[in-house]
């Protein structure tokens, strides 16, 4: 790990300096944090390209928000009222899918209002590993 992180520094300062790096990888974890553009190939062909903004804008699902161990028995029900789309996760978290920031402050504000307890806030948007499933419908045991 300690050697794949300096490679990484290596690419990324080559960046910095206006240089072009083509790189190929099969680790998405890479390819988000080294890669001004991405090309996604899937059995010869461009499926999609674009900035990892751009490809999760245009591939991604929604943002979700979890609202962990959260002792609130009406809070569902608030949200729904407010028309967001929130649910009760398998593990008893609250989650709520969100599309753009100032619905994470509305909802944060409904949290102080209702008084709500929880433990922790935590967000999510898209990765580019999902995206890559999702437009090759692929399954893990497919690679190659």
């Amino acid at each position: 790990p300690k050697a794949r992180r300096e490679v990484w520094e290596v690419i990324a300062g080559l960046r910095e300096k206006g240089k072009t790096v083509f790189l190929t990888t099969h680790y998405m974890e890479e390819a988000e944090f080294l890669a001004d553009r991405i090309i996604i190939i899937h059995k010869g062909k461009i499926i999609a390209e674009g900035s990892l903004d751009e490809l999760i804008s245009k591939h991604g699902d929604e943002s979700v928000l979890r609202i962990k161990n959260c002792k609130s028995t009406n809070l569902i029900t608030v949200l729904k009222e407010r028309d967001f789309n929130a649910f009760t996760e398998g593990n008893g978290d609250i989650a709520v899918k969100i599309k753009n920031k100032e619905q994470i402050l509305e909802i944060l504000s409904i949290l102080k209002y209702e008084c709500v307890d929880y433990s922790t806030i935590d967000i999510r948007r898209s990765n580019l590993e999902e995206i890559f499933l999702k437009l090759t419908g692929a399954k893990l045991r497919e690679a190659g």
